[in-house]
């Protein structure tokens, strides 16, 4: 089995704090449904069900931190990629309507040095806009990655 890396640990740690509302120190059936949501994971309700008995190994019906990062490293290093992958474009969408708007891209590539007009910004986006609705949806963010590699 693989280890977590420093930095995937300190991540899973600090969302799980988060992710822990009441701060008991564990996470309720609610609060993983919120971490794998803030984590970038597109899980419906049975299989949070089934993540959540599986985490919860104890059976106290509580998912402690020490056994959520116990299991991380079981998760396909895809299925975490893709999981990176949602987190950056949720993060990108400001307005969080599902699509990266070109002042949304605008705001992210100016903070980043890489000031670009809004022709230019615009002329990006088209590349991969298939329902040209002049923004940026997941699908099309993702083959907006791929053709910059």
């Amino acid at each position: 089995m693989t280890q977590l890396l420093q930095k995937e640990r300190k991540l899973y740690s600090e969302v799980f704090l988060d992710s822990d509302k009441n701060g008991d120190g564990y996470l309720n059936m609610e609060e993983l449904c919120a971490l794998c949501k803030t984590l970038g994971f597109n899980l419906d309700k049975d299989r949070i069900y089934r993540l959540f008995n599986d985490l919860d190994k104890d059976g106290n019906k509580r998912v402690t931190l020490d056994e959520f990062l116990a299991a991380m490293p079981a998760i396909e290093p895809r299925k975490r990629l893709s999981a990176r992958m949602r987190r950056l474009f949720q993060s990108l969408d400001k307005n969080e309507d599902k699509k990266i708007s070109p002042e949304e891209l605008s705001g992210v590539l100016q903070s980043d040095g890489v000031p670009l007009s809004t022709t230019e910004i615009k002329d990006l986006i088209s590349v991969v806009d298939r329902n040209e609705d002049g923004n940026l949806d997941y699908e099309e963010f993702l083959e907006l990655l791929n053709k910059k590699q």
